[in-house]
């Protein structure tokens, strides 16, 4: 079948390719990336992560979100953490003493990736389970050369607060074996291999999730958590439920905008891009100085209502209707346009890029975005003879009690994650998904006003500076700091320049475009990272 497929791993992506030329269609193609991704940067994802999807399906018009964000473990309490606390990091993030909320066993949240792997492939897949998950065994087992740049990640420096991710790879002495068995991290042009997590994934792809939510691997897991002071038990795992739901949808200049819901930020990405539309942005020019000023208060006023509201709606109300709404987004707008100071205490950086996504689009018209991730980077846990890292979610709670985002049993924390389908007539015409924390919705946001507002192809849009705003400063990559720089400081802007031209802070955005008429599909891996993108024509 013909299709495109793109994700920041060229090991993964190849194995997406793989699919495509077995026939498989643009879902069996994400699902099998997915799983490879697991292996090709075993500290971004695994069945021991979460994240979302969305996906659309040509033939019968169904359209989902499927949410498999972590869950606070069920012995999990408000106040767990309200007396450990030593610092406020960036990003309404905490220190806590130990770290504990960044590694260990207490940081992990419920996982859902494979149960939700299983259930988009089970709904709108076209190929076996078993043939999906083979690709990523065979990975496994023979391994791959580490390349420079995740071996330049695994060597990062913590700082303000933040584990060194070195340290989380070395927590215990079943992940040292994996990723450090000489005492250091593993280095470029050396060969990753992961034989246990190899077996793991060739049970499951005979038994399927129902090994880990239902049968030994919980107990296996629950037992090893309840021996290092862990809270998930096996209950935790027989509970889990997906979230599944039609997405949250808003029009943006005659384009219908499909994205997640909280606690995820679709409802920021819509918010904002109202906001947006009452710009001629086409007409001020990308990258102009005006320009980047409107999108840097529009993107300020978005964070605005995120740290006012955001939050699982399972446990608190969110006014969704209220922040989508474009009379919300002209009251805004004249904030903007009258100059007022658009203020976000608290939120003035974002928190680690330690995430991963794939986005496919097939000749039929399926298509399917899945943004999923360990956390920042994970947990450092590893459970002896599975072979895989768990995520560390729960260091995005806030450990106070009172707050929206506040701690509580069965409660998914607030993500930057907004994988978005865009279409045209009933048509996706594009997918935007990036990993990169809270970056991942302005990354998102700017690549569809690249391509629709700007008329760009996918890799322009993917590719041009951004900007990126969510307080007391604006980020700002150095192509475009010096053009801007003076009339941002008129206008009360601080402004922070970049180091890189092209910088991974600014989220990795993987996209496709399709023209139907034409039957054009095309895509797009962002060049600040380790991109990777495969046709099959």
């Amino acid at each position: 079948m013909k299709g495109v497929i793109v994700c920041p791993q060229v090991e993964a992506v190849e194995i997406g390719r793989s699919i495509f030329e077995e026939g498989g269609n643009a879902i069996d193609a994400a699902v099998a990336t997915a799983f490879a991704q697991g292996i090709a940067e075993p500290h971004q994802t695994s069945i021991g992560g979460n994240g979302t999807l969305q996906v659309f399906d040509a033939e019968s018009g169904n359209h989902l979100v499927i949410d498999f964000y972590g869950r606070a473990p069920l012995k999990s309490t408000k106040d767990m953490w309200s007396e450990k606390v030593i610092n406020r990091l960036p990003a309404d993030m905490w220190e806590l003493e130990g770290n504990i909320n960044q590694i260990g066993y207490l940081s992990v949240t419920v996982p859902g990736t494979l149960k939700a792997l299983y259930e988009v492939s089970n709904r709108f897949g076209t190929m076996g389970w078993k043939d999906l998950i083979k690709p990523s065994i065979d990975l496994a087992k023979k391994g791959f050369i580490i390349p420079a740049e995740l071996h330049q990640s695994w060597k990062h420096d913590g700082s303000l607060g933040y584990s060194d991710t070195e340290d989380i790879l070395k927590f215990n002495s079943v992940s040292s074996q994996i990723f450090a068995p000489n005492g250091n991290v593993l280095k470029t042009g050396e060969r990753l291999i992961m034989q246990d997590y190899a077996e793991v994934l060739d049970s499951i792809s005979v038994e399927g999730p129902d090994l880990m939510y239902k049968g030994e691997l919980a107990k296996i897991i629950a037992k090893d958590f309840s021996d290092h002071g862990g809270l998930i038990t096996e209950k935790d795992f027989y509970e889990y439920k997906l979230r599944i739901n039609s997405p949250l949808k808003s029009n943006y200049r005659g384009y219908t905008v499909c994205t997640n819901l909280a606690p995820g930020s679709g409802p920021q990405i819509i918010e904002t891009l109202n906001i947006l539309e009452g710009y001629d942005l086409n007409k001020i020019g990308f990258g102009t100085p005006e320009y980047c000023h409107i999108m840097s208060q529009a993107q300020k006023a978005g964070f605005v209502d995120r740290a006012k509201y955001l939050a699982d709606p399972d446990f608190e109300f969110v006014p969704i209707d209220k922040i989508t709404s474009k009379d919300h987004a002209m009251d805004w707008k004249k904030k903007i346009d009258s100059n007022e100071t658009i203020s976000v205490p608290g939120l003035d950086i974002a928190e680690g890029h330690d995430t991963t996504t794939v986005s496919s689009m097939d000749e039929k018209g399926n298509a399917i975005a899945i943004t999923h991730t360990l956390g920042s980077p994970c947990s450092g846990v590893v459970v002896k003879g599975l072979g895989f890292l768990f995520n560390n979610s729960m260091h995005v709670f806030n450990p106070y009690p009172g707050h929206p985002n506040s701690i509580a049993p069965g409660k998914s924390r607030t993500t930057g994650m907004s994988p978005t389908i865009i279409l045209k007539e009933g048509y996706p015409v594009i997918i935007t998904s990036a990993p990169g924390a809270v970056k991942i919705l302005t990354a998102n946001l700017q690549t569809i006003v690249n391509i629709i507002d700007h008329e760009m192809s996918v890799l322009e849009a993917v590719s041009a500076p951004r900007i990126h705003s969510e307080g007391k400063w604006v980020d700002v990559e150095a192509r475009l700091y010096y053009r801007i720089l003076e009339y941002m400081n008129e206008k009360g802007h601080d402004i922070k320049k970049s180091e890189l031209s092209f910088d991974p802070f600014f989220a990795l955005v993987h996209a496709i475009t399709s023209d139907y008429g034409k039957n054009l599909i095309n895509g797009a891996a962002d060049p600040r990272g380790r991109g990777g993108y495969a046709e099959v024509k």
